[in-house]
């Protein structure tokens, strides 16, 4: 697969594609199936499309949490036989494309066939309309896949993890939720408590609801178990920010600086805020010992 990551202004092509566009923010089952579609054209090359950052980020000028980066989605592109993956710098200028700008943009790729869901919307302010589309492309216009009688939709996604449904979630990104970050200094209160924790910088990635997780650790091509709490701290050193720390099971190395993976497997329970210290670290105790019993 060939990644263009380039300006809008700067990318070119000269295969015809069929190709589907859009955030394919968390890469779920209604995105998969998008892809599968494309690929079942035999008589052009198979791309798709995607924009960096979200565009929310961008428009509301905000940080927009997401459920996966470029970096992940384009791992998650290489799954399929994809010959292109378009990765669109979203700029300002680039949102202030009229209808016929970005159908000229389209043309400039060769797009042949567009592959898209029915509320697709493009150009400035999505005033870019199926109907505009299918005056210059032939398109493809794939039915919205349904669970539990709503839309599959990476908002739908997000309102499982935000009550600590781990199982739906994965049943709608067809893999377990996962995140990358950077291991960084904290207070080390984890340490004094016996449970020395990896402080994660988790960038704009959406955190699950608070509480305390089961997750696999991935760093440098090995994977261990370990004990996830997010949330603000609030029996000891109480953050304003949600904190995602973790203290992974048998394990003394120094990580500062390390990027690692995260995996949420299993959700345990509430963050809890306990009368003192001894309470926590006894509570602590039982944590560890259902997510020893998790890991068999």
């Amino acid at each position: 697969m060939k990644i263009v990551n380039k300006p809008y202004q700067e990318m070119q092509n000269n295969d015809p594609v069929t190709m589907t566009m859009g955030n394919f923010d968390g890469l779920h089952l209604g995105h998969q199936q998008l892809i599968e579609r494309v690929l079942t054209y035999s008589d052009t090359k198979h791309a798709v499309m995607t924009f960096d950052p979200h565009p929310s980020s961008v428009l509301r000028k905000q940080i927009f949490r997401t459920l996966t980066q470029k970096e992940d989605k384009i791992a998650l592109f290489t799954r399929y036989p994809l010959d292109y993956a378009f990765i669109v710098p979203f700029e300002q200028s680039f949102s202030e494309l009229s209808v016929m700008e970005f159908v000229d943009f389209l043309k400039g790729l060769n797009v042949k066939r567009l592959v898209i869901g029915r509320d697709a919307r493009f150009g400035y302010r999505g005033e870019g309309t199926i109907t505009d589309l299918k005056k210059y492309f032939f398109v493809d216009v794939v039915d919205d896949l349904v669970y539990n009688h709503t839309r599959v939709s990476t908002t739908y996604i997000k309102d499982f993890l935000s009550i600590g449904d781990l199982g739906s979630a994965r049943k709608l990104l067809n893999r377990h939720y996962d995140i990358k970050g950077l291991v960084v200094h904290g207070n080390k209160i984890g340490h004094k408590l016996g449970y020395p924790t990896a402080n994660i910088d988790y960038d704009n990635y959406y955190l699950p609801k608070s509480g305390v997780y089961y997750v696999k650790v991935g760093m440098q091509g090995k994977w261990y178990h370990g004990m996830a709490n997010i949330g603000n701290n609030p029996t000891l050193n109480f953050s304003f920010e949600k904190r995602l720390e973790i203290h992974i099971l048998d394990f003394k190395q120094n990580i500062y600086g390390q990027k690692m993976d995260i995996v949420f497997m299993y959700y345990l329970r509430n963050e809890m805020k306990f009368k003192n210290r001894k309470e926590l670290i006894e509570q602590l105790k039982n944590d560890e010992i259902a997510i020893r019993k998790l890991t068999l």
